[in-house]
This record gives structure tokens, C-alpha cells and sequence, in this order.
């Protein structure tokens, strides 16, 4: 079994413009140049991609890639920030959004509510996204002005923990935003920063998107010993193929000193599956037991876990 840990729902209807900075931002960042995480994309191929994925309102899209790339299961998930003036209805009006998109694909899409912490019905406004509307877990992106640790964000995971739902959190830092407006802090997004929650709520799963990216040793550190606490493979997809030798060592430490069981793979779609699909990836890590360099060992046990075993036991499927 295949699970995208961590794919991003898409907006309901596509602004030309906010697409155009989108993929001249992606560009910028990722395509071309001497860099080890470049793919050579032109900007209209981007912008050709990124607007091929949606709208998609029902998931339909979506779910003809994951069959193109055989992938079994996603994890949907939704992002919300105050500082952008959305209201609570708003937030929940996107969350139910989601959580029918999920209730629609026989349960080949699972969602997580995204609820900004800084609100001051955080608590009971996650609950609903939960019991109401049958959203698996939580998505949280505390580079938006917050910290996972903090006194408004354990008041919300009080509640993931009781529900028994995991937490998705970015760790790592980020370029600059298409949008200048929506501002990203890398200060409060510092693997860190889970050391504290990972031990404050024991019976919460929290998985650390992106392992922190060049800052995994950080979250490596703690996941060795903190076993409630993973990590996902989600933006690592054009290093595994621009700088393939150093993508399998990096692994190949990760999972040496976090263990296999802590690895999960996740694409950070639309927007990286854009830029690399998803089977590539996918057939990178699989043909890791026989291609990794000289020196380099992987188990087809290992890749197993990593693409789908470790994120059915955190989601308990």
C-alpha cells in the first residue's frame, strides 16, 4: 500500500494571477540553477502543470493522479491562518470543503482540519472539523505566526490528543510566499519546538512535515527518542533526483539513527507534484534496495514502511 502523507487541498476556483506568481515563484526556487534541489522546469511548463490539478471540488482530479502513480491513499489537508482575515465560518466552510471531498472517494481520501490556533474558538472549531465533519487529524503551519508549543496551541492539542488524532505540522524553513501578504517565520517552525509537545501529550502521534528539511538531524535527534513523533519525505522529491547520491545517504542516516518506523512518504502536492510527478518519486524510492550508491544499503522492507506501513499505523488503518 502506497499513502501520500501530505497533499494540499486545492483553492475551489483558479486566479490567473495568483497562479502566475505561484509558478514564477516555484521557478525561482526550484527551477534551474547550480543548486542541489533544482529541476529544469521553464516557468509556462510550471504554470501549465500547477493548472492542470484544479479547480477540482470533488477530488476527481486527484484521484485519477493517485491511480496514475498508484498511490492507495492521500491525506488531504488544509491550511489556515488568521492573519489572512478569514472568518471561523470561513475556516469551517473550507474544512467541510475538504472533509466532503473525503466522504466522497470511498475512502481513498483522508482529511485533516486545518485550524489556525490563534483563534479564540481554536478548541471547540477543531472539535466540530472532527466529530462533525469526520476529519482525521490536524494540519498545522505555525510559520504563520505561532509556535506548536505554545499556550493557544495546547489548547488544541488537549483535544487532537482525546480524539486520538494525529498532528501534521511544518518544520523547516520556506522562500518567500507568492503571496506577500501571507508572510512565513522559519523561527517558528524549528523541529525543536515538537520536543515539548511530543512529550507533553504522549498519546498524540505527531508527524513533523518535511523532517525539518536541512534541519533533519534536528528532528532525527528527537525521533530517536521520542517515538511518537515521525516525519514525512514531502518537498525531499526533487533533492532524491537532482542530488540522488546525497538524498540516499541523507536517508540512509535518517533511518539509522530516527528508525524505519519513522519515516513517511508525502509529495507536498499540488505544487511539488507539479514540478516532479509523483510515480518518479515514488519509483526513485523503490528502486532504492538495487540503485543506491556503493556503500549505501536500503531494504525492500525499509521502502515498504516508508511509502505506506508506517502512515497505516498512525492513522490506524
Amino acid at each position: 500500500m502506497i499513502i501520500d502523507m501530505h497533499h494540499h487541498m486545492l483553492p475551489l476556483t483558479i486566479d490567473e494571477k495568483a497562479l502566475a506568481l505561484e509558478a514564477e515563484n516555484r521557478s525561482a526556487n526550484w527551477g534551474g540553477g547550480a543548486r542541489s534541489e533544482r529541476i529544469n522546469l521553464s516557468v509556462d511548463e510550471i504554470k501549465k502543470r500547477l493548472a492542470s490539478n484544479g479547480p477540482d471540488p470533488h477530488g476527481e482530479k486527484l484521484l485519477q493522479r493517485m491511480a496514475q502513480a498508484g498511490i492507495d491513499i492521500t491525506i488531504l489537508c488544509i491550511v489556515d491562518n488568521v492573519d489572512l482575515g478569514l472568518s471561523d465560518e470561513g475556516a469551517l466552510e473550507i474544512n467541510r470543503t475538504c472533509a466532503g471531498i473525503a466522504s466522497g472517494s470511498r475512502g481513498k481520501i483522508l482529511a485533516l482540519a486545518g485550524v489556525d490556533p490563534r483563534r479564540k474558538k481554536a478548541p471547540e472549531l477543531f472539535r466540530r472539523c472532527i466529530q462533525d465533519y469526520g476529519m482525521k487529524g490536524l494540519k498545522w503551519h505555525p510559520d504563520g505566526g505561532y509556535y506548536p508549543n505554545g499556550k493557544e496551541a495546547y489548547a488544541v492539542l488537549e483535544v487532537a490528543e482525546r480524539l486520538g488524532t494525529p498532528l501534521l505540522t511544518h518544520t523547516g524553513p520556506l522562500p518567500l510566499a507568492a503571496n506577500r501578504k501571507d508572510q512565513r517565520r522559519s523561527a517558528y517552525a524549528q523541529p525543536i519546538f515538537l520536543d515539548d509537545v511530543s512529550q507533553d501529550f504522549p498519546g498524540l502521534k505527531v508527524i513533523a512535515a518535511h523532517m525539518g528539511r536541512h534541519a533533519w538531524r534536528e528532528w532525527a535527534q528527537l525521533a530517536q527518542f521520542r517515538r511518537n513523533l515521525y516525519g514525512d519525505l514531502a518537498m525531499w522529491q526533487i533533492f532524491a533526483v537532482a542530488s540522488y547520491e546525497r538524498f540516499c545517504r541523507d536517508l540512509r542516516n535518517i533511518l539509522d539513527i530516527a528508525g524505519t518506523d519513522s519515516v513517511l512518504f508525502g509529495s507536498d502536492g499540488p505544487g511539488f507534484t507539479a514540478l516532479l510527478p509523483n510515480e518518479q518519486f515514488i519509483q526513485t524510492l523503490r528502486d532504492l534496495p538495487r540503485k543506491a550508491p556503493s556503500g549505501i544499503r536500503f531494504t525492500e522492507e525499509e521502502i515498504d514502511a516508508i511509502l505506506g506501513g508506517n502512515a497505516r499505523k498512525v492513522f490506524g488503518l
